[in-house]
């Protein structure tokens, strides 16, 4: 069966499409799973993502553009099926425990300030500061830090997709950090 053969199969739906998605399984299946494990997919993960694979192929088969290598096509959707899983994998890490310590020294900025003006003081001062500047940068980070909020929490508030929250939360968090640098010599001492 040619590559062409297939991709008309599949899009036919029925038989022609079982027949399609089980020779592109017995030719393509052990190379996936084998790409995965290369990148250190636990296998039972990396299993699913080869199924995952698959049904991709057969779910989005009617954009493919004939133009291109229906193979190569099929390890695009390899790639992201591997970067999926490893964003899906990694920890949320919206705030850094350093940013997290200062944000919490700067809730308690109720509290009595230090009588020689100390890093609780420089920490209030330098936050108050980040807030007047940046309102919503600073409430944004205020609520991660306090109110648990998570990823999806702070993409619905801003209305942006995860990938462009994290990169915003990135960008408050080196926003307060040029703030914060004046208080970094009172760590030290």
């Amino acid at each position: 069966m040619t590559d062409s053969e297939c991709l008309e199969s599949l899009r036919r739906g029925g038989k022609a499409r079982t027949d399609a998605v089980s020779y592109l399984y017995r030719t393509y299946a052990r190379r996936f799973l084998a790409y995965f494990l290369k990148h250190r997919v636990p296998r039972q993960n990396a299993e699913e993502l080869v199924q995952d694979v698959f049904v991709n192929v057969v779910r989005h088969c009617g954009n493919f553009r004939c133009d291109k290598r229906f193979d190569a096509w099929m390890w695009a959707i390899v790639r992201n099926a591997l970067i999926d899983h490893f964003r899906r994998q990694r920890p949320e890490e919206l705030v850094d425990e350093g940013d997290l310590e200062v944000l919490m020294d700067a809730a308690s900025a109720a509290a009595p300030a230090e009588p020689d003006g100390g890093l609780d003081e420089c920490v209030r001062r330098a936050y108050a500061a980040f807030a007047a500047a940046h309102a919503d940068r600073a409430e944004i980070l205020a609520r991660v830090a306090f109110e648990d909020w998570s990823i999806e929490d702070v993409a619905a508030a801003l209305k942006r997709t995860p990938g462009a929250t994290r990169e915003y939360l990135s960008q408050c968090r080196k926003k307060l950090r040029t703030f914060l640098e004046p208080c970094r010599e009172l760590l030290a001492g």
